[in-house]
Order: C-alpha cells, then sequence, then structure tokens
C-alpha cells in the first residue's frame, strides 16, 4: 500500500443470519486498527440485506453461490464470470472468518491480496487453511463470537476481552405503542429439529397473561411461519397479544431493541438480541449451545442443547428473573 493509498479490507461470511451477526463484531475491532479502512463484505445473495445492517460495512458483494451449487456442473464457469465481473482490487487483507473450504477457495480465487485465516486445527474444514497466506490458532471450543473476534485479535495482535463486544447496527424505529412493555417470541427458525411446539408457548404465554403486565409480541417471516403464529394468536385470545406482519430487518431490529425480554428458538435475530444486549432466552433442541450459543450474562441464558427437551417451567423459571 502506497502512501496516502486507502487500505482495503475484505471480509468473508457467506451465511447465515446469526453467524453474520457475530461478524459484525469483528468490525468495530478492525476500525480500531485501521479508522480509516474501507470494508467490503463477501455474502451468500440470499444474505445481503442482512449484511447491509452493518454501518461500517462500505460495500457489500453479494455472490449467487447456493443457486449455482444446485447445479454444480456449470459451477466453475459461473465463478470465472463472476470473478471478470469484480473491479479489479488488491486487499491488504482478506479474511475468511468462516473457515470452510468454500469460502477459502472463494477468497483465494475471486479476489487479489493476502488470505487470512484459522490453522487446520482451528477452521472447522482443515482443508481451508491449505489456502491460506497466513494461519492462526483459536479456540474451536468457543462460541462463534470468540471464535471470530479472537482470529482478528491473533492477525493484528490484539489484546482484549473477547467476551466484552462492540455491536452496532442499523435499525429503523417503530411507532407501536405497547402498555408496561412487551416480551418478544422468536418462534420461527429454518429447521423443524429446533421448533419449540405449540404446547410450549402456549403454556409460557398463559403464564406470562396471568402473571405480569407484559404484553406478548409475535411476527412471523414465512407462510409457514406465520400459520404458527396466528395458532398460538387463536387459542390465546387475548388483547395482550399482538401479532406483527412480516417485517424488514431494519424493523425487526427496533422491535427486538425496543423489548423488555426476547424468547426465542436458535434463530439468527435471537443472537442479534444478544448481542444488542437485550435480556435474551434461547431455547436450543438440536444444537450444541457451547458452541453455536449466545454470549451468556446475567441476563442472557442458553436452555438446553443437542438433542435436549427444554420444558416450558425451566423457560418460565428464567423469565421470573428477568422481569
Amino acid at each position: 500500500m502506497l502512501l496516502g493509498d486507502i487500505l482495503r479490507i475484505l471480509v468473508i461470511r457467506l451465511s447465515s443470519i446469526g453467524d453474520i451477526f457475530h461478524g459484525f463484531t469483528i468490525l468495530p475491532d478492525l476500525k480500531k486498527v485501521f479508522p480509516d479502512a474501507t470494508i467490503d463484505w463477501l455474502v451468500d445473495e440470499n444474505f445481503t440485506e442482512i449484511a447491509k445492517l452493518s454501518p461500517l460495512i462500505d460495500n457489500v458483494i453479494p455472490i449467487p453461490l447456493r443457486k449455482w451449487k444446485k447445479n454444480k456442473l456449470s459451477l466453475i464457469s459461473k465463478l470465472i464470470q463472476y470473478k471478470k465481473s469484480l473491479p479489479n482490487i488488491e486487499y491488504d487483507y482478506i479474511i475468511d472468518t468462516q473457515g470452510l473450504l468454500k469460502s477459502a477457495l472463494l477468497a483465494k480465487f475471486l479476489f487479489n491480496g493476502y488470505v487470512y485465516g484459522y490453522d487446520k486445527k482451528s477452521a472447522r474444514e482443515s482443508l481451508a487453511s491449505l489456502f491460506y497466506d497466513f494461519t492462526y490458532t483459536v479456540n474451536q471450543n468457543d462460541i462463534a463470537v470468540v471464535r471470530f473476534r479472537g482470529l482478528i485479535a491473533k492477525i493484528f495482535n490484539l489484546e482484549h476481552d473477547l467476551r466484552q463486544i462492540n455491536f452496532i447496527l442499523k435499525q429503523e424505529n417503530l411507532d407501536y405503542e405497547f402498555n408496561d412493555g412487551y416480551i418478544l417470541f422468536l418462534h420461527g427458525t429454518s429447521k423443524v429439529s429446533k421448533q419449540w411446539n405449540l404446547v410450549n408457548w402456549l403454556t409460557i404465554s398463559n403464564w406470562i397473561i396471568n402473571n405480569t403486565s407484559k404484553q406478548i409480541v409475535l411476527t412471523y417471516s414465512n407462510s409457514a411461519e406465520q400459520k404458527f403464529a396466528q395458532q398460538l394468536v387463536s387459542a390465546l385470545s387475548h388483547d395482550r397479544v399482538k401479532l406483527i406482519d412480516k417485517m424488514l430487518p431494519l424493523q425487526l431490529i427496533g422491535l427486538i431493541n425496543n423489548a423488555d425480554l426476547v424468547i426465542g428458538v436458535d434463530t439468527g435475530f435471537t443472537h442479534c438480541a444478544n448481542l444488542l444486549g437485550k435480556a435474551t432466552l434461547a431455547i436450543y433442541l438440536d444444537s450444541n449451545p457451547n458452541y453455536v450459543g449466545m454470549l451468556e450474562s446475567e441476563i442472557a441464558h442458553n436452555l438446553g442443547g443437542y438433542q435436549q427437551q427444554v420444558a416450558p417451567a425451566t423457560v418460565i423459571e428464567h423469565i421470573q428473573g428477568l422481569i
């Protein structure tokens, strides 16, 4: 980099919503080292709008990788054409926070510059480390946000508490008014095995209605989640239960940020609530919270685990400690 040139950094995190949110926590770390750097972010096109939620990202670079992978015979030609469409930029740092073979190959093949990533013991797929110019060891047993920030700390020799995060998001203020505050249910998730059943949600809803003055708020992102939410609202039939129509990510973040408590399954916006510093209960039924869980604190608790059941009584006990 010549004197007077703008330092350019490319971060690679293709998916998914929760991991992209976790990835946002490295951006203040990068700005601490290089306040004037231009930061670009490579993301699968399905998550473009999520990547655009960070005001610290200068350019979001979408790639339709999931769509292309459906036809593997044409994948190479698609990538070659895609590379030709990219501006000819020499990056000072290309940082792959994903640690997969696909993300490492994209970093090496599509872009110009040295690639930084995990060593073979730290990467999710050890072969990925073969395509990095510089590799670093992080603790694989840490949760995602600590692993990501740990990589940045190793690259730039930073010494700070990896659990003391700075999470900055764009959001939209909402016009809704809720007397006595509200508890937000994030019931939707992409995997059926991660869903908490209707009876469980009804049980904690009835407890909230009968034992607190809080309202219950739900929303949805697709037709299946809408149907589930409508069933819950209909079964409760109470004026303190409100269903809000599908929201844009900016609006949903505003709804999360104004909630008194967020109760959610293992989904990206539950992690968002946690990173925003909201009182949050995360329900895990098909994943290990020791690896993919929230950053726990006095107001944030991971409940359950891989192939475990979480009883409504457990959730209610934690609600009592938070409101």
